[in-house]
């Protein structure tokens, strides 16, 4: 089991807002539907399989990454 320092905390949050604000603009400026509804839903489920992946990535780095003591 790892626990994550403030430092890799804060980077990860700070790298997903800016993906987040860019998977807005992305979403928005080529939306295919004038709906805003179907953009809200591109928008949700794009932004829920990218935040899949930028977890899993995540995961695969160690930086600020430590062990948690056995009990």
């Amino acid at each position: 089991m790892f626990i994550e320092t403030k430092k890799r905390s804060l980077t990860k949050a700070t790298m997903w807002r800016i993906i987040a604000i860019l998977n807005s603009y992305f979403v928005l400026t080529f939306s295919i539907s004038k709906d805003n509804l179907v953009n809200a839903i591109l928008m949700n489920i794009s932004g829920f399989i990218i935040y899949y992946l930028y977890e899993r990535i995540w995961n695969k780095i160690s930086w600020e990454k430590n062990k948690m003591k056995e009990l």
